[in-house]
């Protein structure tokens, strides 16, 4: 009789995060998602677009979508402050069509370190570009789904 090992993985007890702010909340994503936090520009404006795809940025000779995480979700569009940044995010796709994608942002991103026994989930429906409602040490923030941000550009880019 043969005996069988057990496989151990690690599992990393600390996560570095970012908490990305919203007009009307926050989202929560891990640090390797964010490329980079630039200043507030006017996008090149896009024909017959979806409320939420605010129009398409340049960056480091890239045309990437800019979204307003907030009307996705059935929000209003935010009035935008001299402090508001555009988050430039990772889809998580790198060798897909769109492998990044610009967020408005209502300020700076925050580090923090998410555990588990900080982090809990929220029994919340969930919008378009939602992926889960959360709270991490009692302040509430919602994680985006990446993927789905991507589909909804990527098939508002190929119907136009």
């Amino acid at each position: 009789m043969s005996e069988v090992k057990a496989l151990s993985v690690d599992v990393p007890q600390e996560l570095s995060s970012l908490l990305l702010p919203l007009a009307d909340g926050q989202l929560l994503v891990p640090v390797d998602t964010l490329s980079e936090v630039i200043a507030m520009q006017t996008p090149v404006a896009a024909y017959d677009a979806p409320a939420w795809y605010l129009g398409e940025l340049n960056w480091r000779e890239q045309r990437l979508p800019l979204l307003s995480f907030e009307v996705m979700r059935g929000g209003s569009l935010a009035a935008v402050s001299e402090s508001g940044r555009i988050a430039v995010l990772n889809s998580g796709n790198p060798g897909g069509d769109l492998p990044f994608l610009a967020l408005v942002l209502a300020g700076t991103p925050r580090l923090v370190r998410v555990t588990p026994e900080e982090l809990a989930r929220r029994d919340q429906p969930c919008h378009q570009g939602e992926l889960m409602h959360v709270a991490l040490s009692g302040e509430e923030a919602v994680i985006p789904d990446l993927t789905g941000l991507e589909r909804a550009c990527l098939q508002y880019r190929n119907n136009r």
